[in-house]
C-alpha cells in the first residue's frame, strides 16, 4: 500500500513538473524571439518605444499555441526602407514583419490582444512601426503548456 502511494505521488510531481517546464519553455521562446528583434542593429533616427512578448492562442482562441514577439519603433526613416532593413537583417529563422502603428488593427484583426500590438499608442501613429514575428515552440513543450487547452 505504502509503495503505491509513493508511486501516485512521483506520479503527481511528474505531472505537475511537466506542466511547469512546458509554460516556461513556452515562454522563454517567446521571449527569445522579442530578444532576436531587439538586438537586430537599429536603423538611423530610430528608436525602440517599447517590446512585449507572448505565448498562447493569440491570434485564434480555437488555434494552436503561437509565439510572438515584437517592438515598437519611433523612426523618421520611411517605411518601405525599414520594411527592408528589417528583410535583410533579420537573424536566420526569424520571419520579421513590419507594418506601421496605423495598419496594425487591420493586420491583426480585433481578436489580437489589443497590448500585443501596441494599440495604447493608437492616438499618434505617425512614425510609429510595429515589428513583429511569430515563431515555433520546441516540442513536446506546446503539449505540454496546459495553455494549449484552455481558450
Amino acid at each position: 500500500m505504502k509503495f503505491v502511494k509513493i508511486l501516485i505521488g512521483i506520479l503527481i510531481i511528474a505531472i505537475a513538473g511537466a506542466l511547469v517546464a512546458g509554460v516556461l519553455v513556452d515562454n522563454k521562446t517567446s521571449s527569445d524571439i522579442e530578444n532576436k528583434l531587439k538586438a537586430i542593429e537599429l536603423p538611423n533616427a530610430t528608436t525602440i518605444e517599447s517590446s512585449v512578448s507572448r505565448t498562447g492562442r493569440l491570434s485564434d482562441p480555437n488555434g494552436p499555441m503561437e509565439f510572438y514577439g515584437a517592438i515598437l519603433l519611433q523612426s523618421n526613416t520611411d517605411y518601405g526602407s525599414l520594411k527592408a532593413h528589417y528583410r535583410d537583417r533579420a537573424p536566420e529563422g526569424l520571419n520579421c514583419n513590419v507594418v506601421s502603428l496605423a495598419e496594425a488593427p487591420s493586420t491583426f484583426g480585433s481578436d489580437f490582444p489589443a497590448e500585443l500590438r501596441f494599440s495604447y499608442h493608437d492616438k499618434s501613429p505617425e512614425h510609429y512601426y510595429v515589428v513583429y514575428a511569430f515563431g515555433k515552440g520546441e516540442e513536446p513543450f506546446p503539449m505540454l503548456d496546459y495553455r494549449s487547452y484552455i481558450g
